[in-house]
């Protein structure tokens, strides 16, 4: 005989920053799921230079003038997805409200057998509209 007791499943209900989701449907993306947060308090982000390098070189984001101030970084995981790149993420920065730069990284999210999921980090670019990343081919022809 077997017994078993039903899971109890709630509904999940996300809700996403209002600025954040007009910022990037603006830029033809839509959120999937939340990513990761970040908050850079005053004077700290020099202690992250390669990661603000790199969003520097291939975001085209330079948050130098906001290096007295605090700075949150936002990651969305978005619907959309390429050909070659099965999970994009949209990034925005904020300091007093305000969004002052934002960026994507196209990434490959890998199951192993175990189960195990792991992000191969791909491309970081600047935040592109879903129309040229569809036109440039670069990154994948989009298919979601």
């Amino acid at each position: 005989m077997l017994a078993g007791c039903k899971e109890n499943l709630e509904a999940r209900t996300e809700y996403f920053d209002k600025k954040h989701v007009d910022f990037l449907s603006d830029y033809g993306w839509r959120i999937d799921r939340f990513g990761s947060e970040m908050k850079y308090a005053p004077r700290t982000m020099a202690a992250f230079p390669e990661h603000l390098s790199i969003v520097k070189a291939e975001g085209h984001v330079d948050l130098a003038a906001y290096s007295d101030k605090e700075v949150i970084e936002t990651g969305y995981i978005l619907k959309e997805q390429t050909d070659r790149y099965n999970q994009i993420v949209g990034y925005i920065f904020e300091s007093e409200g305000k969004i002052i730069g934002s960026y994507l990284e196209f990434n490959q999210e890998i199951t192993d057998s175990n189960g195990t999921v792991r992000v191969e980090r791909g491309e970081t670019t600047p935040l592109l509209r879903k129309a040229e990343v569809d036109e440039e081919r670069l990154w994948g022809q989009i298919t979601l």
